[in-house]
């Protein structure tokens, strides 16, 4: 992979008849994914794995607000997320959504997945 510029991907799709884009792109220290149904960047999350001493916990996981709201939804969906795809490197995730319902939030972190494939990690 060219290390000048991030491979990028784009997506679209209809949830609860708003339209949902998806950009998902691969930089060299970070993954940054933004969905959103307004246009717009929106919150900005930053999630990264912090290194454990011990071994035998469980892993430990930082999520910071970077830019707009400080919600503990946000903070749930992004380190799900990063979770989910099994991320060595940061996730900067960007998200301005109509609904943070489950069930919503599931649908659009299958979106994701289902799209992720066509970046290499």
């Amino acid at each position: 992979m060219d290390s000048k510029f991030p491979q990028t991907h784009t997506a679209q799709t209809t949830l609860n008849n708003h339209v949902t884009d998806l950009v998902i792109s691969n930089f060299n220290n970070k993954l940054f994914i933004s969905v959103t149904q307004f246009g717009k960047i929106g919150s900005l999350v930053l999630v990264r794995r912090d290194v454990n001493l011990n071994e035998d916990s469980s892993p430990v996981y930082s999520v910071k607000s970077l830019l707009g709201k400080d919600q503990a939804e946000y903070h749930i969906l992004a380190r799900h997320l990063y979770e989910r795809l099994q991320l060595k490197k940061q996730l900067l995730f960007g998200f301005a959504l109509h609904s943070f319902a489950k069930k919503d939030l599931e649908t659009i972190e299958d979106f994701i997945c289902s799209n992720i494939q066509q970046i290499n990690l």
